[in-house]
């Protein structure tokens, strides 16, 4: 539109002054040059068309801005409900996985977040040792009172006698006296040992490996790691 009005200014420049001042002061007053007023009539008209061309442009442009902008609107609110739902998949995929972690698998016994694994079968330490670690486990290892009292009242379930022990992840292969756990090589925080025990077998075999006497009092033991008994796993 700027440069019709530019275009009509610049004409009117290249008329004679009469012809300027009737051109720019009156319509009516360029009908005396018939040329000149079909000029001007021919510029006003495409002026109006212009106009009218720009006016439709800016009213669909409008609509069209009005539309993208509730597309955008409504397109926001489905991605905010979607993303709450994803967060809800997200937080029930997570219940679901603590589910799954604290269930223990068949033939495990589950006490405080852990599975334990009770074998009776006549092996030595190290073997107990590879048994558990081919389960994914390790050789049970105590760190409460709590935790001794519950193993203690499981094997005793299925003890034979009241003389038989299982093996657990107690040694002191390391450094004689200085008893730590199989898993972590981690020190004792917690013991139950039986009177006189760890005695290294008071000159006898070496006893580098302890056991829990299937007493009634859960009483740990050194023994002979060569010596043969049943064990209980961890994971």
């Amino acid at each position: 539109m700027k440069y019709l009005v530019l275009l009509m200014t610049l004409f009117a420049s290249y008329l004679p002054s009469e012809e300027h001042k009737r051109f720019v002061g009156s319509s009516d007053a360029g009908k005396s040059d018939p040329m000149l007023w079909m000029i001007i009539n021919q510029l006003q008209t495409f002026q109006t068309k212009l106009t009218n061309l720009e006016h439709k442009v800016e009213t669909k442009s409008s609509k069209q801005f009005d539309k993208l902008g509730k597309q955008f609107s409504d397109f926001e609110t489905k991605l905010i409900a979607n993303s709450k739902k994803i967060a809800d998949l997200k937080n029930d995929v997570k219940v679901i996985q603590h589910d799954l972690k604290a269930r223990c698998n068949p033939g495990w016994k589950r006490f405080n977040n852990h599975c334990y694994m009770f074998r009776y079968g006549k092996v030595t330490w190290h073997q107990a040792k590879h048994e558990c670690e081919k389960n994914k486990a390790y050789l049970v290892k105590i760190e409460s009172s709590s935790e001794n009292r519950w193993i203690g009242s499981e094997i005793n379930v299925n003890a034979r006698t009241a003389s038989e022990q299982v093996w657990a992840g107690l040694n002191d292969l390391s450094r004689e006296g200085h008893f730590t756990w199989a898993h972590d090589h981690s020190s004792l925080i917690y013991s139950n040992w039986n009177g006189g025990e760890p005695n290294n077998g008071n000159g006898g075999p070496y006893e580098h490996c302890g056991s829990i006497i299937m007493n009634g009092l859960s009483k740990w033991n050194d023994a002979p790691c060569s010596y043969k008994t049943g064990y209980i796993c961890e994971k």
